[in-house]
């Protein structure tokens, strides 16, 4: 008896019990792995380490196999890294065989978003992934992708049934299953996370607004919006620049990570620049990658992605919240609308400080 047809008849209920022992024993394993499934996804959504953890080890019971493993990317690491991993360990042949590993197993898995499975029963399987699993001393593996909505980003493999079968495409499709149980999982993980950090920014900005309308010196208010935007945003810089109505000129109020040799020198007109462009429009702007568009002008050459929203008192917009990141795609478009918020936020208060009424600018400078 397979062990689909064992899952089946558990799940269609009644009838008799396995005759076998072999058969007792796998319907103990699937229903021990079941029931790991069922704890993982019922896990609290913050403990996603756990749920993985649980749904690496279901597929191991479920299976029947001698040991499984997930691998997923890791910030800053060139490779997929081991996330999660259950059954007996097999001493290091996976970093002996790591660079054939990817180039005949993940690669083909993670590019075509299709599992594979390596048996010596199974007929047409490619000689080189026989090898590999000889050397890996295996007796069959099975491969499945993790799926985000929008690419294979992982991958979950099991090896070496214990009761010595070949690997069948049931056994492929089982492991499919669980599979998109991690990226499930992962991707419940990834929605707290970013609901999180939106209500921690949301909440932020609601105590900052409180600060800001406590604070009467404009230029202690300038210099508090700035910094309190910077670090809001994880900006690696950031300036608030207003506008001088008489000759259209944008200044440099106060900035965060710029220096005071850019904020003294750097001058542009309304319509020049990112934020000459947010000052005319008066509305807010994400550019992902800077080079790539014409309207920005360089302070900064470590610069790659830019955000700005404009200061406005009623229609008329008085200033510019600028904010700049050293990554390309250093804001995503929720970050803008926080800081959309926070410049309506920060209006309110500059108002309240007299600091709008007639932006009154002594000095000049060149323009850049």
């Amino acid at each position: 008896m397979s062990v689909l047809s064992v899952l089946a008849a558990a799940l269609r209920g009644g009838g008799r019990p396995p005759g076998s022992t072999k058969e007792v024993s796998l319907a103990a394993a699937l229903t021990s792995g079941l029931y790991e499934v069922s704890q993982a996804m019922s896990a609290p959504a913050g403990d996603v380490q756990h749920s993985l953890d649980l749904i690496t080890s279901a597929a191991a019971s479920i299976l029947r196999a001698e040991r499984c493993v997930l691998l997923l990317p890791e910030p800053g690491v060139e490779h997929l890294v081991v996330r999660s991993m259950a059954g007996i360990p097999r001493g290091r042949q996976f970093e002996k065989y790591r660079q054939e590993i990817y180039k005949l197993v993940v690669h083909p898995v993670l590019s075509s978003g299709t599992g594979m499975i390596v048996s010596e029963g199974k007929p047409g399987t490619d000689r080189a992934l026989l090898r590999l699993m000889r050397r890996l001393e295996m007796k069959g593996f099975l491969v499945a992708p993790v799926k985000s909505p929008t690419a294979a980003v992982g991958i979950m493999a099991a090896a070496t049934p214990l009761d010595g079968r070949d690997l069948q495409d049931g056994d492929l499709k089982l492991l499919s299953v669980l599979a998109n149980f991690a990226a499930i999982a992962l991707e419940n993980a990834a929605l707290i996370g970013h609901l999180d950090k939106k209500a921690r920014k949301l909440t932020a900005i609601f105590e900052i607004s409180k600060a800001l309308n406590e604070q009467s010196d404009p230029a202690v208010l300038f210099q508090l919006i700035v910094d309190r935007a910077t670090e809001l945003m994880d900006a690696s810089s950031g300036s608030v620049i207003r506008m001088d109505p008489d000759s259209g000129t944008l200044f440099i109020e106060a900035e965060r990570g710029l220096g005071s040799e850019v904020k003294n020198a750097l001058r542009l007109h309304v319509g020049e620049g990112i934020t000459g462009w947010v000052a005319r429009e008066g509305e807010p702007l994400l550019v992902p990658d800077v080079r790539k568009d014409p309207r920005y002008v360089e302070a900064n050459p470590a610069v790659m992605s830019e955000m700005a929203v404009p200061v406005k008192w009623g229609s008329e917009v008085m200033g510019v919240i600028n904010l700049d990141h050293y990554q390309v795609g250093g804001f995503a478009e929720e970050d803008l609308e926080l800081l959309t918020a926070f410049g309506n936020a920060a209006a309110v208060a500059l108002r309240n400080a007299n600091a709008l009424c007639g932006w009154p600018r002594k000095g000049g400078g060149g323009k850049e």
